[in-house]
């Protein structure tokens, strides 16, 4: 179900996207007005959505319209909390803002694939916590059902109690493999690391298996969370052996995540292709970031080869590994 929700930030200069989100908050605001004892006045109402839409821009600051089948189900709003932002309670944390699903649409799973997606972005944006305040009769169920704890504190806005949660910190945990697309070779094509890395960047290096369409969905994957790439999986048998590679995307490179990916990769792999056998990869042998990584996903070292960079054109020495989990 995950696959089919498709996620738009929301800016300023979209009108149609502005009056999608208008429309909901509307909606949103009226149903907070019938369980709070303070409504927000009529008058507050228009300036405090005009207000929401002016401050996207930031990195750290996430609107999203959310979609199922084409079919709008609600909104995500939450930011990195900072000292210098009006109101702030809890800097450096994830602050959930404000956070919808229409009626029609609840108890189906879709807020609780919302929040996971909410909550992976304030993980890449380097929080460890987050929290929100929540409406008493349909927010306070959900959240706490998200693991959410009161902290027994009032947020000094709404003065309605606020929750705490630690931030999971498995950014791959929903993760799935679904096969290559034109549209995703395109965006991993411009894929580019930083140095020492760089010699695996995809931007500058025309790249005919990554193109090759009759290799998606049978050689060529994409693990995805949503509608976001989290990495580029490829895989080839030789004999009964499973051959496999694949590159993370790369903002989420140098968080300390490779091992769970490996292990994404790898339970995906034996799902889709139904392989109980082994898998194997070959690694550079001073790839030691890449090396201690699969190590902790359970690869271990079984020779080593002398074999040609395909990007450099030289003969390097690679680890044969092969996974034991």
């Amino acid at each position: 179900m995950e696959n089919q929700i498709k996620y738009v930030q929301l800016s300023a200069d979209n009108e149609e996207n502005c009056m999608i989100f208008i429309s909901l908050m509307n909606a949103y605001i009226n149903e907070m007005n019938e369980h709070d004892v303070h409504p927000l006045p009529e008058r507050f109402r228009q300036k405090w959505i005009n207000s929401i839409i002016a401050m996207q821009g930031p990195a750290d600051r996430h609107l999203e319209l959310c979609y199922v089948d084409e079919i709008l189900v609600g909104f995500l709003y939450g930011k990195i909390d900072h000292e210098d932002h009006k109101g702030f309670i809890k800097p450096g944390y994830g602050y959930i803002m404000e956070f919808y699903v229409k009626p029609e649409y609840r108890r189906k799973g879709y807020g609780r694939m919302m929040f996971k997606r909410l909550e992976r972005m304030f993980h890449d944006d380097g929080a460890d916590m987050m929290y929100l305040t929540a409406d008493p009769v349909t927010g306070k169920p959900f959240w706490e059902a998200m693991g959410f704890v009161n902290t027994n504190e009032q947020s000094p806005e709404n003065q309605q109690d606020i929750y705490e949660k630690a931030i999971w910190n498995n950014v791959y945990e929903s993760g799935i493999l679904i096969p290559m697309t034109k549209v995703m070779a395109d965006e991993i094509s411009s894929w580019e690391y930083e140095s020492p890395y760089d010699v695996y960047s995809f931007k500058g290096r025309p790249n005919g298996y990554l193109m090759d369409d009759s290799t998606w969905g049978t050689e060529q994957f994409c693990l995805t969370d949503g509608g976001r790439i989290l990495g580029q999986v490829s895989c080839q048998y030789s004999d009964e052996d499973l051959w496999v590679g694949w590159s993370m995307a790369p903002e989420l490179c140098g968080k300390g995540n490779g091992a769970d990916f490996v292990r994404k990769c790898v339970e995906e792999l034996r799902r889709v292709k139904r392989h109980t056998g082994r898998i194997l990869l070959r690694v550079a042998s001073c790839n030691q970031r890449a090396i201690k990584a699969y190590q902790k996903a359970g690869f271990v070292y079984v020779e080593t080869i002398l074999d040609e960079i395909a990007y450099t054109g030289h003969s390097e020495d690679f680890w044969v590994m092969e996974n034991r989990m």
